[in-house]
C-alpha cells in the first residue's frame, strides 16, 4: 500500500483553511459595550457579536485617574444606567462570564453642563427687548444643543443596533467566495501534481 503525501502548496492551503475555520468561534463571542449620555444619566449597553444581550454582567466605572467611581450589573435588557458624575471622562469596563470584557469611554462633564444650562432660568431682558444680548444668545445656544441631543438619541441607538446585527449578505457571500477560492487552489495544485507523476 502506497501512501500519497500532499504537495507543499496543497498542505499549506489545507492548513490555512483549518486555521481560518478555527478562528470563527472567537469572533462569535466578542463582547461590545457602548455608553451614551441622555437626560443627565450615563447609559451603558452591552452585547455579544451575535446580538445577544449581556445579562448580569459587571459594569465598572473609572474616572480619568483610574479610580473606581461605582459598579453595578446589567439588567435583562443588557443595559445599566447611573447619574452622570462630575468627572470629565469616564472609562467604563463591562465584564461578562468566561472572561469576556469590553471597554468604552464617555465624556460625562458635558452632561453636567447641559443639565445646569436647562435648570438655569432664562435671562431677564432689559428695557431694549429687541436688542440681542450675549447671555440670551448663550442660553439659546444651550437650549438648541440640548434639544438636538434629545432628538439624536434615538438615531444613535439605531446606529448602535445596526452595529450589533450579525453578518450582512455581502459578508456571507464573501466568505463563501473565499472558501470556493481556496478549494479551487487546492484542486489546481492537486491536478498539477497528479499530471506530473
Amino acid at each position: 500500500m502506497k501512501v500519497k503525501i500532499p504537495s507543499p502548496p496543497a498542505a499549506a492551503c489545507m492548513f490555512l483553511v483549518l486555521l481560518l475555520a478555527a478562528a470563527h468561534p472567537a469572533y462569535a463571542h466578542k463582547m461590545m459595550a457602548f455608553a451614551y449620555i441622555e437626560g443627565g444619566k450615563v447609559h451603558v449597553e452591552g452585547y455579544f457579536a451575535d446580538g445577544k444581550k449581556t445579562i448580569d454582567s459587571l459594569v465598572e466605572v473609572f474616572d480619568e485617574e483610574g479610580a473606581k467611581i461605582l459598579e453595578g450589573k446589567t439588567g435583562p435588557q443588557g443595559a445599566f444606567s447611573f447619574p452622570a458624575p462630575a468627572a470629565a471622562r469616564l472609562r467604563i469596563v463591562l465584564t461578562g462570564s468566561m472572561g469576556h470584557r469590553a471597554e468604552c469611554f464617555v465624556q460625562a462633564g458635558e452632561a453636567q453642563e447641559q443639565g445646569e444650562a436647562l435648570d438655569r432660568p432664562a435671562p431677564v431682558l432689559g428695557p431694549q427687548a429687541g436688542e440681542e444680548t450675549a447671555a440670551g444668545r448663550e442660553y439659546l445656544r444651550e437650549v438648541v444643543a440640548q434639544e438636538i441631543d434629545r432628538k439624536l438619541a434615538p438615531l444613535l441607538q439605531e446606529i448602535r443596533a445596526l452595529r450589533r446585527s450579525g453578518p450582512s449578505v455581502s459578508e456571507i457571500l464573501g466568505g463563501i467566495g473565499y472558501v470556493i477560492g481556496i478549494m479551487g487552489l487546492i484542486m489546481y495544485f492537486k491536478a498539477r501534481s497528479s499530471r506530473g507523476s
